[in-house]
């Protein structure tokens, strides 16, 4: 019986670690073919923490006008060095390295027939986790150079691309997963990764948590926020929004202010805009009434909050899957999005909802204006139409079948001779 050892710096938060646990879920079911086992380092001790702390302090020695977050990787944590010394009829699925769970410099030691999932960018690229957008120098494609535009300081991006470049680029006994077609034509398209076997593995969604609440469910749920049956409510995730430029709260802002001004369809009293994921409280947005749900754990609690919304709006510039989008449509809940990255795989225009023009506040506005003044019917016949797209591409049955063909081949390009 072959183990498989799950490898994640979480499986308890962060939209990777997440999906990482997902992934690892769709084998409980087949215990009987494989041992399952994980290391994070959800419980790790303060010198671990140290290690971490040293990486990030140095990673701000780099200045440079990509808001987004970046790793240095420079420490591996132990009890993951420890599992590549046992490889035998052990296949190794690697998904969040970062926080320094796993070394550049020990790159090299991924055993050999590990599968190693890309959740974004930062294989591939230097030491920021999604290169940065509209900018089409594409240092990932082309190589990083030490001097460049906008970059002060000491420039991690040159020196980890090169690193990781060294460790990873001449390998042929990996197989790589990311969650979107998007996602598969950047990686192919670097120099790190495009001699690699890379497959598409999405992010499983439970179809049998995230479904439509009964029509009763919605009335209270509504009715707990003092919400009427004939407003329109509106849902966005605020997660990490302040701090990450790339999740478009700006944009969303812009587009509402546009709303307010624009909108002839519907009172502005009767559109309600509902948030989760920041601040729990009440405000007033733009003269739209803003209720924030806060922080939710229970993902049947999430379903519900997207099966009593009218839509939910995606504002992202960049996501390497979607998860919010998919969770949505799997609850019958049509989706506004931009035309951009992982979201081309889950928002169909007019199908299951409608694509802005990609980072438009003006497109986005118009976008949300469609989708107000549609009828209910038309409305409901996207959510259909979003959780039947659901469940043929993204639902835990299609998903485990890819994942168990993927691990099927790992397991032969363990057992391969090595040229």
């Amino acid at each position: 019986m072959y183990k498989v050892t799950t490898i994640s710096y979480s499986l308890e938060t962060g939209g990777a670690g997440i999906a990482a646990n997902n992934i690892k879920k769709l084998l409980d079911s087949n215990k009987a073919s494989f041992k399952i086992q994980s290391i994070t380092q959800d419980h790790a001790g303060k010198l671990q923490f140290l290690k971490r702390l040293i990486s990030y302090g140095l990673s701000r020695f780099q200045f440079d006008d990509n808001p987004i977050k970046h790793s240095l990787n420079l420490f591996s944590y132990k009890p993951v060095l420890n599992s590549f010394k046992n490889t035998k009829d052990n296949i190794h699925h690697l998904h969040w390295l970062n926080n320094d769970t796993l070394s550049i410099f020990d790159f090299n030691k991924i055993p050999p027939g590990s599968i190693v999932s890309l959740h974004d960018e930062w294989m591939y690229c230097g030491s920021e986790h999604v290169y940065k957008v509209l900018d089409d120098s594409n240092d990932f494609i082309h190589g990083y150079r030490y001097f460049k535009k906008g970059v002060f300081g000491i420039n991690w991006n040159f020196y980890i691309w090169k690193i990781k470049y060294k460790k990873l680029a001449h390998r042929n006994d990996l197989i790589y997963t990311v969650p979107s077609n998007w996602m598969l034509e950047r990686a192919k398209s670097s120099s790190m990764l495009k001699k690699s076997d890379i497959r598409i593995l999405p992010n499983p969604i439970d179809s049998e948590v995230f479904k439509p609440s009964s029509i009763n469910s919605i009335y209270s749920f509504r009715s707990s926020l003092n919400i009427d049956d004939d407003s329109f409510v509106i849902v966005f995730s605020a997660a990490n929004g302040n701090k990450n430029k790339l999740k478009g709260i700006d944009l969303l802002n812009t587009a509402l202010q546009l709303l307010q001004s624009k909108n002839p369809y519907t009172s502005i009293s009767k559109i309600v805009l509902i948030n989760f994921g920041g601040n729990k409280g009440e405000e007033k947005l733009y003269g739209f009434r803003n209720i924030s749900m806060g922080y939710i754990k229970d993902s049947r609690h999430i379903a519900e909050l997207y099966s009593s919304a009218d839509c939910v709006v995606i504002p992202s510039m960049v996501e390497s899957f979607g998860q919010v989008a998919a969770e949505a449509l799997s609850c019958c809940t049509p989706v506004v999005s931009f035309y951009t990255s992982g979201l081309r795989d889950i928002v169909r225009h007019r199908y299951n909802g409608f694509i802005a023009e990609a980072f438009s506040p003006d497109s986005l506005c118009e976008q949300l204006l469609e989708i107000i003044k549609i009828s209910k019917k038309s409305r409901l016949r996207m959510g259909k139409n979003g959780r039947k797209h659901i469940l043929e591409k993204f639902s835990y049955p299609i998903i485990k079948k890819m994942y168990i063909n993927i691990l099927q081949d790992a397991i032969t390009l363990k057992e391969s001779p090595r040229q």
